[in-house]
């Protein structure tokens, strides 16, 4: 059965929908985001899932694939340490060849490619790392699409397109030896197969997004699930009828009634909370005792038994002092000035006092009667009168009388002080007035009013004493005190006899009541949206089921093993050529099976004794030949035909080896682009010969350093790494230029300019014989004479030995090698003499080429 017969023939055991798609993709049809949409209605509605008999009728064509050439590396800046703004062409046939020494700023190139290709191993482009603030690393990256001219500008994200491209180093190498890699090739018919899993992976999607948006619709009426509504709605199915939505959100009668009851009840257990009702009343208590205290002290401080005590000190007072002053009259009426003992005038002896103690004499007691004291008023020396006038005045001030006057002067303003200093409206019965009068109204009210009669009979009292009004009328009889007293003791056995265990356990009750209560009319209430809920699960249900049938993995179980039928025998025989072409032997690619119709696979050991790894049995050479084996076989099986581009691939390979891949790299030029990164003259010198046998263009570029930096892009190589065909472009380009500059060159000028020509004509006679004669012969890589060549050197003529004589003579001559002898007289050639030896050059070297074809 052939690939295209198997398909055809699993295809009419798909749903109807995937038939469709099918004979859809088969005609060349795509799918737009519209008609994904479309298909996902007709797959919900289930209108196209039958099977369909057009699926016979399908013709499986080969895929469209284009072309990818890399055409240039440009407009660098701040990459690594290259120069910025080169410009590094590729030829889009043949093979170009990259040489570059070591620091050259080739690699940084090859970096750059293959950050945007299609790499194993990928790798950071990294600035300048020896400037402090290097600009960061851009680029343009110049490609052709089927000969379509594009560019992409670094860093960006590649588009598919580039990822064709395929790049190769030692690192890609030893990613391909250590971990799975897919399957490139497959058979075309498989892309019918690629496209339904593409198909299906879009309807995938679009139902996905339909769920999310059906699930964000999901009905949240947050009902507790301990209720009978919460575990109804959890129960809820996309099969529950009508009849049960409604039966099951049918209301009870009086369940209103009850939830109204049950929240006020609750309002007054919450009212009513054990521990925090404790805190309260004992807190109330305290406010109302402490109250209670204040106004029944008060009550006392202004009763009529103290009002009239104070009453009496008044009168003391006022009598004391006016003993005080018949006796002060009768002492010092014959005084010049009258008042002493007055008031006004015991302020100034008191003054008088203080000053000289304080001041004029303070080590002396007051008066100082002394011989030239001074009158501490007057600034006068004392005479004998006034000195007998002050110790009469001291005898006064100090006499009983006067004493008994200030004591009960001072009584009496100490009990005044003591009314006018009462507080009332203080914040603290502020605050338990307030909270009083939230517990009892009257007894608050009462209580203030009583502050209120309290501080007014203050003033009156204070009134009478200090002026002739009459005393106020005493307060009557208050239990407000005895009132709060008695509250603050109820209060307090209300707090003891709180039982916090039973209080919370019939709050508990009622709040699990009030739930069921409040959760079954929410219920009632959305009768309609639960009715919603059960169509959207249904959808919800539809959608689930559509997201499986639309399931890929069936679709990559076939394609997979219709690979392996139809594929795996040809990736292994390519495999094993190109392993065999390496020197390889006993390797082989492992099945690790397939995902999205792919499949992948790793390089293995073949007939090993023991499962180990590959790459930990083969030498550093082995696994790069394997790595390019790998690679080489990817290569073969890319229908595009897209470039490849290699970095050193031949990095610890031995001669032999690396001929092969000198070989096979221009193998694979032959319908391909092949770019080749390296600093091996040698094998420069390999792609060469290889690419002349192949018939493939070899095209030269150069990275070289200008002083120290690097990244110098040239178009050609240096002279070191050129073949013979291009030194004698070179030498034929560069002795055009001489006969045109012959004319105006002085003699050393001109003996200069031909040493250097003959130096390289002297190099090129040596790679000549190297090449077309010595590695004829002698194998290099194996150390071995080739014995079937050896019939070469018996095809050599005396003339051609002869030719190589005077040939190479010419040139020790002329070059700069030996200093001319002065008796020889030696005059350099003109161009005439150098075109003729440049011409016995390459006359010999067709001959020479000529006796290997025998």
């Amino acid at each position: 059965m052939t690939i295209e017969s198997d398909i055809i023939t699993w295809a009419l055991d798909r749903p109807g929908w995937q038939q469709g798609v099918l004979v859809a993709i088969a005609n060349g049809e795509q799918y737009e985001p519209e008609q994904i949409t479309d298909l996902v209605d007709e797959v919900l509605a289930g209108n196209n899932n039958a099977p369909s008999q057009e699926a016979k009728s399908i013709q499986v064509k080969s895929a469209v694939v284009k072309q990818v050439d890399l055409a240039a590396v440009a407009e660098l800046c701040g990459v690594n340490a290259l120069v910025s703004g080169q410009h590094l062409s590729f030829a889009t046939t043949g093979i170009t060849v990259i040489y570059g020494d070591n620091g050259s700023g080739k690699s940084g190139y090859a970096r750059l490619i293959k950050a945007m290709v299609n790499a194993r191993h990928r790798s950071d482009i990294l600035p300048n790392v020896f400037q402090d603030s290097p600009d960061q690393p851009s680029g343009a990256l110049h490609y052709r699409v089927a000969g379509e001219d594009h560019t992409l500008a670094f860093p960006a994200t590649p588009p598919p397109e580039l990822l064709k491209m395929s790049f190769y180093d030692e690192h890609c190498g030893d990613e391909y030896l250590t971990k799975e890699s897919t399957i490139s090739y497959r058979p075309s018919a498989l892309t019918l197969l690629d496209g339904l899993i593409q198909v299906c992976d879009e309807v995938r999607s679009e139902i996905a997004t339909r769920i999310k948006a059906n699930e964000a619709k999901a009905l949240a009426l947050d009902l507790p699930p301990t209720t009978t509504a919460g575990a109804f709605l959890s129960t809820l199915t996309e099969v529950m009828t009508t009849t049960q939505v409604e039966a099951a959100t049918a209301l009870a009668e009086g369940t209103n009634e009850r939830l109204a009851e049950v929240l006020k009840e609750e309002a007054r257990l919450a009212a009513t909370d054990p521990q925090k009702e404790k805190t309260r009343l004992t807190t109330l208590a305290n406010e109302a005792k402490t109250l209670g205290n204040d106004l029944a002290r008060l009550l006392d401080v202004l009763g009529t038994e103290k009002t009239t005590a104070r009453a009496e000190l008044r009168v003391a007072s006022a009598a004391a002092r006016a003993a005080a002053s018949v006796a002060a009259a009768s002492s010092f009426e014959d005084e010049p000035l009258a008042g002493v003992g007055s008031e006004t005038w015991r302020l100034l002896w008191s003054a008088a006092r203080n000053y000289s103690i304080a001041e004029a004499y303070h080590a002396h007691q007051f008066p100082v009667t002394d011989d030239g004291a001074v009158c501490v008023l007057c600034q006068q020396t004392l005479d004998d009168k006034a000195k007998t006038r002050l110790r009469q005045f001291d005898q006064y001030m100090t006499d009983t009388t006067e004493r008994d006057a200030v004591t009960a002067e001072q009584n009496f303003a100490s009990s005044l002080s003591e009314l006018q200093t009462l507080e009332f409206a203080t914040p603290a019965r502020t605050s338990a007035l307030t909270a009083l009068e939230a517990h009892d109204t009257q007894l608050g009210v009462a209580a203030t009013a009583l502050l209120t009669k309290l501080e007014n009979q203050r003033d009156a009292i204070v009134l009478h004493l200090t002026s002739e009004d009459p005393a106020p009328a005493p307060l009557t009889v208050i239990d407000v005190p005895d009132k709060l007293t008695a509250l603050a003791t109820k209060l307090l056995e209300r707090a003891t006899a709180t039982d916090v265990t039973q209080f919370r356990a019939a709050v508990t009750e009622l709040r699990d009541e009030k739930a069921e209560l409040q959760a079954r009319v929410r219920l009632s209430e959305s009768v309609d949206k639960v009715k919603a809920e059960v169509q959207r699960l249904g959808e919800l249900k539809d959608l689930k089921l559509a997201r499986t049938a639309a399931d890929t993995k069936s679709i990559t179980q076939k394609a997979s093993a219709l690979t392996r039928e139809h594929a795996t025998d040809r990736i292994l025989d390519r495999f094993s050529r190109e392993a065999e072409r390496l020197r390889l032997q006993k390797v082989t690619l492992q099945d690790l099976g397939g995902r999205k119709g792919q499949l992948n696979q790793k390089p293995g050991l073949l007939g090993a004794a023991k499962s180990v790894a590959a790459h930990t049995v083969l030498s550093e050479g082995e696994q790069t030949a394997l790595g390019l084996a790998g690679f080489f076989t990817e290569a073969v099986f890319d229908q595009s035909k897209s470039a490849l581009i290699f970095d050193d691939p031949v990095t610890s390979l031995d001669h032999v080896r690396r001929d092969k891949v000198a070989e096979r790299l221009a193998q694979l030029a032959q319908d391909r682009q092949v770019v080749v990164f390296t600093h091996d003259v040698a094998f420069t010198g390999d792609l060469a010969a290889a690419a002349e046998r192949e018939g493939v263009a070899l095209t030269e570029r150069a990275v070289e350093r200008r002083g120290v930096d690097p990244g110098i892009c040239i178009d050609s190589f240096p002279w070191k790494a050129k073949d013979f065909g291009s030194r004698v472009t070179h030498l034929t380009s560069e002795l055009a230029k001489l006969k045109k500059e012959r004319p105006g060159l002085v003699q050393d000028e001109w003996e200069e300019r031909v040493a250097t020509w003959a130096g390289y004509l002297s190099e090129t006679w040596e790679r000549s014989v190297t090449t077309e004669v010595m590695n004829q012969v002698f194998d290099r890589g194996r150390s071995q004479v080739r014995m079937m060549k050896f019939r070469l050197l018996a095809d050599i003529t005396d003339a051609d030995n002869q030719d190589v004589q005077d040939g190479y003579g010419a040139t020790s001559l002329w070059g700069r090698r030996h200093d001319k002898a002065a008796e020889t007289n030696y005059v350099a050639p003109e161009p005439a003499d150098l075109e003729r030896e440049l011409k016995r050059l390459t006359e010999w070297q067709k001959r020479v080429r000529k006796y290997l074809s025998k």
